[in-house]
């Protein structure tokens, strides 16, 4: 099918990325994000005890702490402190979640970029030479690409809850639209992997929009493989780095298997 063009590519790519990596020792960089989500986790329930510390206070102004109330008047307070403390910790973790993938984008731009551009030297035993002024570049549409593509992704998962709440379209949400959303999902993931081979070769954003419609079923089956690892119970947000890792590696083998050139979309 037209539709999933360059899917068996991605697909494939993405598993050959895994010894790739190895095989060219560059095992070291699945380090960098095990450091970053111990940060980002570390900042993150800081900030949820501090939010629970400020809560605690206004409810103990609220509630009062008179030695004549009741033991159960009493012990309100510190209940609904622990309440609010385990609730703020839930939030930080689901938004977390939901958002994991584009926060992995944007803040490991850098290393995603140095990583595609290494991956295609490799591939093609060239010799980009190093261009302070291009890397950056590299990383500023990176980070360009993730945000318009989360608000595209926004804006679908908005039209299809708001589609969920008129009687004659929400006959085809539930299980349609889960599999729609994360085919969107899939996608956008998939662009950002592949966005850093074409922006390295000075395509603009229009030529490259098209080049991967062409090859959406390629940006799906690199994004899809990204979107599973973030579905899995808790390790799924601390594993999505590394997986990030493959799909960026996996995605420059599968572009290296196709003409790139501003013509071929």
């Amino acid at each position: 099918m037209k539709f999933f063009n360059g899917f068996s590519t991605g697909f494939s790519s993405f598993f050959k990325a895994i010894p790739f990596i190895f095989k060219n020792k560059l095992w070291w960089v699945f380090i960098i994000p095990i450091l970053l989500n111990i940060i980002l986790y570390s900042v993150g329930f800081t900030f949820t005890d501090y939010v629970s510390d400020i809560a605690n206070s206004y409810v103990n102004n609220w509630l009062g702490n008179g030695g004549s109330q009741s033991k159960f008047m009493q012990a309100l307070p510190g209940i609904l402190t622990w309440i609010i403390k385990i609730l703020m910790q839930i939030i930080f973790f689901l938004a977390f979640a939901f958002f994991s993938g584009y926060i992995i984008l944007i803040i490991m731009s850098p290393l995603f970029a140095w990583l595609s551009e290494r991956t295609d030297q490799i591939l093609n035993k060239t010799n980009y030479p190093f261009n302070f002024k291009q890397f950056f570049i590299d990383i500023w549409y990176g980070i360009l690409i993730a945000l318009r593509n989360f608000a595209y992704e926004i804006a679908v998962v908005i039209i299809v809850l708001l589609a969920n709440l008129i009687p004659i379209l929400n006959i085809f949400t539930g299980l349609p639209a889960t599999i729609f959303l994360f085919i969107i999902s899939s996608y956008f993931y998939g662009f950002a992997y592949m966005y850093y081979n074409l922006e390295r070769r000075k395509f603009k954003v229009k030529d490259s929009v098209q080049f991967i419609k062409k090859y959406r079923g390629m940006a799906i089956a690199n994004g899809a493989l990204f979107s599973l690892s973030l579905f899995i119970p808790f390790f799924g947000v601390m594993l999505s780095g590394g997986t990030a890792i493959i799909a960026t590696v996996g995605a420059t083998i599968a572009m290296n298997d196709v003409s790139i050139n501003k013509d071929n979309h």
